[in-house]
């Protein structure tokens, strides 16, 4: 099954760029990019600093985690290519199953190692931010490792407040990671 957010969202959140020389375009992720997305999140396990998961995902594993987000046209999940190789993905997610958590949606994005510090990171997020603005989310918010200064540095970016964090809250291996929570409010 491939989902497929409708036009009218497309052209209003979708994007395509030229930046230096390159062409950068972030869209609907399909099945087609499974084995990207899979590859790209099993480099962050094994690099480590971005994810709780301790292993590698398999692309069954990853393909439900894609196919969770539903109805797409909510939580969307995306992809970044740099002159049409997947760079990086991202996602909105449902925060909470209760009801009354439905206006907050948590983002996630992982940037191929071999394009960070590229900007990539900045632009999955601003897409996402624009995106759960124009889907109605009142708040977003983002987990992420305090030592991670890389997304550290995005919160501090577009302005996200902390508004937690967990001393030694994941076991990676012999070291203990603290987590630092993140929120923004979308309103304008």
């Amino acid at each position: 099954m491939v989902y497929t957010i409708p036009v009218q969202l497309l052209q209003e959140t979708y994007s395509t760029e030229q930046s230096e020389g390159r062409t950068i375009v972030i869209r609907d992720a399909c099945d087609d990019d499974l084995l990207d997305i899979t590859r790209i999140y099993n480099m962050a396990v094994v690099v480590g600093g971005s994810t709780a998961d301790l292993t590698p995902r398999n692309l069954d594993q990853r393909r439900e985690w894609v196919y969770s987000h539903n109805p797409r046209d909510q939580y969307p999940v995306v992809v970044i290519e740099v002159d049409g190789k997947v760079a990086g993905f991202a996602s909105l997610s449902k925060y909470h199953a209760r009801a009354g958590y439905s206006e907050i949606t948590e983002f996630s994005y992982y940037v191929d190692q071999a394009y960070v510090k590229q900007g990539l990171g900045t632009r999955l997020v601003r897409w996402l931010l624009d995106a759960a603005k124009r889907i109605g989310f009142r708040i977003a918010v983002c987990v992420v490792f305090a030592d991670n200064a890389g997304s550290t540095a995005l919160m501090h970016k577009f302005n996200f407040e902390r508004y937690g964090y967990l001393p030694k809250a994941c076991r990676n291996g012999e070291r203990f990671l603290d987590v630092a929570y993140w929120y923004k409010e979308l309103g304008e």
